[in-house]
């Protein structure tokens, strides 16, 4: 059984001490399909909850994470 809470902590544990993060690198492609889009979903819903930015220059360039806070 997959939890997106779960997902979520693990997506912002990866984006500590890190300014940037590539998107590519957030999933873990040994896991299979579901952990894939489990994984996207729990980028969404920190996106939506603004605890992550993910920012991308231009059409096909690649996409980028980070952190939309600074943990004290």
């Amino acid at each position: 059984q997959l939890s997106v809470r779960e997902h979520m902590s693990i997506v912002l544990r990866k984006l500590q001490g890190q300014r940037f993060a590539p998107f590519e690198e957030l999933f873990d492609t040994a896991g299979g399909v579901p952990v894939l889009v489990v994984t996207l979903i729990a980028l969404l819903e920190l996106a939506k909850e603004n605890l992550i930015e993910i920012t991308q220059a231009e059409a096909y360039a690649p996409i980028y994470v980070r952190l939309a806070f600074t943990p004290s």
